[in-house]
């Protein structure tokens, strides 16, 4: 009777695995597709050669960023939007860099942890958005112009 039971519970286990993975697959499939949809134009559209990094991003407009290099070896970034419409192709030099946007909060803010930072693309052209927790515990997101290092919009204490 054990033994029944044994196989019984190893069966559930494996098609509960097996339903999990699944599951995830599709839930992945949608991304995805808008992932190779954007890489797809990125090789046809701009100047980037090698990809190096592909990330998503959704503000009033979702887009894949994708960074890269150039035939030149200088490294690239497109932001591609989600329905049809121009890349925004900029040069990695051009703009602020990762930690440059990093060291701005914190020279302003004391952020208790950093929970993304990350490229995208707004009205106002490309930002970064930084996501954080304060002292208290409150969300915030602070947006820096990625040309001039400038804030652009703040969201504090959600």
């Amino acid at each position: 009777m054990k033994k029944w039971l044994l196989i019984i519970a190893l069966g559930f286990l494996v098609i509960g695995t097996g339903v999990s993975i699944l599951l995830y697959q599709v839930s992945r499939n949608p991304l995805d597709r808008q992932a190779e949809k954007a890489l797809s134009r990125v090789e046809n559209e701009t100047t980037i050669v090698e990809v190096q990094n592909t990330s998503f991003y959704n503000g009033s407009k979702s887009y894949v960023v994708v960074t890269g290099k150039n035939e030149q070896n200088e490294k690239m970034v497109a932001w591609v939007p989600n329905k049809n419409g121009k890349i925004i192709e900029k040069k990695w030099a051009d703009g602020l860099s990762k930690d440059q946007a990093l060291n701005k909060l914190r020279d302003e803010k004391q952020p208790k942890e950093v929970l993304s930072l990350r490229l995208g693309y707004e009205s106002v052209g490309p930002v970064w958005e930084i996501t954080y927790l304060d002292n208290q515990d409150n969300l915030n997101y602070f947006y820096l112009l990625f040309s001039t290092g400038e804030w652009w919009r703040k969201i504090e204490n959600l």
